[in-house]
């Protein structure tokens, strides 16, 4: 892939880039682990297991394209979170850069010049409440792939390195 121009390529390259870090993890962790619910305690369902911070990260990666795509008027169409097979690290990888690909063509390859116009000036309000203008979710969007992958990388040395040394 050619390098993309402007501040929004840039934003979306250092996406791309998280993603690959992320999926790098993932393939760390096995089959069994991944669907292992390792957090009890927590309120939030999206943080239970490794696939259910995959599916919300992929989920929340549409969802930052989508507040943009709907502010300029456009209705986006993307896959259903829910339906997306994710069993496995795989499954994750396959799904994770079908959701950058679709960042990449919608926002810069079909809407770019609009998005860059407009970087700055247009603002709405998430639905957790906060107010964002367009480089702000993007970069809320690259921190968001960082803070997860952190997130799995605890969990992989907090709790599955304890199962391995117990099966040995």
């Amino acid at each position: 892939m050619q390098l993309l121009q402007g501040g929004l390529g840039a934003i979306l390259e250092e996406y791309k880039k998280a993603s690959e870090e992320f999926i790098s993890v993932i393939r760390t962790v096995t089959d069994i682990n991944f669907v292992r619910i390792v957090d009890t305690e927590t309120t939030d369902e999206d943080c239970r297991s490794v696939q259910t911070i995959c599916r919300h990260v992929i989920r929340s990666g549409y969802g930052y394209a989508n507040y943009i795509l709907n502010e300029l008027g456009i209705t986006p169409e993307f896959p259903l979170a829910d339906e997306m097979k994710l069993e496995n690290s795989k499954d994750v990888e396959l799904q994770l850069r079908e959701m950058i690909y679709y960042n990449i063509k919608n926002l810069y390859e079909m809407n770019r010049e609009k998005i860059e116009e407009n970087m700055f000036t247009v603002k709405f309000v998430t639905r957790w409440g906060e107010e964002f203008n367009f480089e702000q979710i993007l970069e809320h969007a690259v921190v968001h792939i960082l803070r997860h992958r952190r997130q799995i990388e605890k969990f992989i040395r907090l709790h599955f390195s304890n199962i391995l040394s117990e099966l040995t």
